[in-house]
């Protein structure tokens, strides 16, 4: 081989062109995308199982105010009020603690169990969910405020689920 020919063996090579970062490629987007679908199903799922006791009792509320409205039965609509309360209290707490309670007691739990005064409603002790405390045990019971009632007893129930 002569000099020349050598000369062109050593010739610097070209780079290899560099790799496009943008766009990616198809399936890049489609492994994205099916994360975050993946991700937000998740999300979804955990939220949908923490909040279906809170779905299934302020269902059960409508339901306890629809069976008042058509009844008029007070001592029934306290006692069921009560009951609900009272389950989603067991489940929550300590049966030992929560079952035995009734009166003030009850209704100490119950404003101790709401945490912090909201809104203008006063609570259990003191504001509409006084009625509880013996209305669903008499026969005709004192007048109270359905809505207020209703009002305050949905918040406690949003506290606890």
């Amino acid at each position: 081989m002569n000099l020349e020919e050598l000369k062109q063996l050593v010739k610097p090579l070209i780079p290899p062109s560099t790799a496009d970062v943008w766009p990616p490629a198809p399936w890049v987007g489609w492994l994205v995308g099916g994360l975050v679908a993946l991700m937000l199903l998740v999300a979804f799922i955990r939220w949908y199982r923490r909040t279906h006791v809170r779905r299934y009792a302020y269902a059960e509320l409508e339901a306890i105010q629809t069976r008042y409205q058509q009844s008029q039965d007070a001592a029934r609509y306290l006692y069921e009020v009560n009951l609900l309360l009272r389950r989603i209290a067991v489940r929550n707490f300590s049966r030992d603690k929560v079952a035995a309670l009734t009166g003030e007691e009850w209704l100490e739990f119950l404003d101790w169990s709401r945490g912090r005064k909201r809104g203008d409603d006063p609570g259990f002790m003191e504001g509409s969910g006084k009625i509880l405390a013996w209305g669903a045990y008499k026969a005709q019971p004192e007048s109270f405020e359905v809505e207020r009632l209703q009002k305050l007893v949905r918040a406690w129930i949003r506290r606890q689920t």
